[in-house]
């Protein structure tokens, strides 16, 4: 039985071999008929660094990170250029899982690219808005001039239309926003098709193509770079925990690696939240909790805080 728990303890040590420099690449979004390009001169730093690093000319950073084990969390405390904004607007002080072998991707946009995009999205969406709200006027009040609708239906039709007139247009800021942020390096021919029909004002054309190939709550909401990379770093993080013997007896041979192995399933948690996949973070934080009930007991303040996590994630 002894060698047993001593082969483990070496194997889940070799799983968890130190990952002493995180590697990464920092790219801009791809916009019509202008793909993505590397960034380079990026300043990148994580919690624990000391000093800040660089991206070079093909956009890749590593960054040393003391301590840190695969599995373990990461955070960055700053990503920065002059004249660009981060994508994802909450990845600073957000815990990423650290990986030896899988990088990160962060995505940047130009500033002043992004504020052209936004304003040629909005002016088009003006536009086609203005145009379509008068042609709809006009065929109301040809009716109501040859006596097809009442007066009545008249004032009613026509409070219709202005007040979605004027919801439309209290939307056209947030959806330029969003469809300026788009990364169309990432999008398939549909996608793309969709998106460029946004951009161009042809929203009727846009919701033709959302209702008739996809679900319309979800088709707009994908960004495959993002997900396949969140995809590969919950599959490498998932591989080591599925390797964890969590009885009782293991985990206190080796106190330190269940600490580890839990931290990890709470990381990974995270992750699974990041692709709306509750079932599967509950499943995570399910295995830290069952750590840390024997580690630091049933009642105990940890066990009481995951616990209180899970609740606040299940429906």
């Amino acid at each position: 039985m002894k060698r047993v728990i001593l082969f483990s303890t070496l194997l889940f040590a070799a799983l968890f071999a130190s990952a002493q420099t995180q590697r990464g690449f920092i790219k801009t979004i791809g916009r019509p008929g202008k793909p993505g390009k590397n960034l380079s001169n990026v300043t990148v730093q994580a919690k624990g660094m000391i000093n800040p690093v660089l991206s070079d000319t093909t956009g890749e950073f590593n960054i040393s990170v003391p301590g840190k084990n695969d599995g373990d969390a990461i955070v960055f405390l700053r990503v920065k250029k002059n004249g660009f904004e981060l994508k994802d607007k909450d990845l600073i002080g957000r815990q990423l899982v650290c990986s030896s072998r899988v990088p990160i991707i962060i995505q940047m946009l130009d500033c002043a690219q992004l504020e052209a995009d936004k304003k040629r999205i909005s002016d088009n969406a003006y536009r086609v808005a203005e145009e379509n709200y008068q042609k709809k006027l006009a065929e109301l009040e040809r009716q109501q001039h040859e006596n097809e609708i009442s007066a009545e239906k008249y004032r009613n039709e026509l409070q219709g239309l202005q007040d979605k007139y004027d919801k439309y247009l209290s939307l056209i800021s947030d959806m330029a926003d969003r469809y300026a942020r788009t990364d169309y390096d990432q999008l398939d021919s549909i996608d793309y098709q969709i998106n460029l029909c946004i951009e161009n004002g042809e929203l009727d054309k846009a919701d033709s193509l959302i209702h008739t190939v996809f679900d319309p709550e979800t088709v707009l909401e994908r960004n495959r770079a993002a997900k396949r990379e969140i995809e590969e770093r919950i599959a490498f993080a998932q591989s080591i925990i599925d390797k964890a013997q969590a009885d009782k007896e293991a985990i206190l041979q080796d106190i330190e690696y269940a600490k580890r192995v839990a931290s990890l399933c709470e990381n990974l948690s995270q992750e699974y939240l990041l692709t709306n996949d509750k079932q599967r973070a509950i499943e995570c934080l399910e295995k830290a909790l069952r750590i840390k009930k024997i580690l630091y007991g049933e009642e105990s303040e940890e066990a009481m805080e995951t616990i209180q996590t899970i609740n606040t994630i299940k429906p």
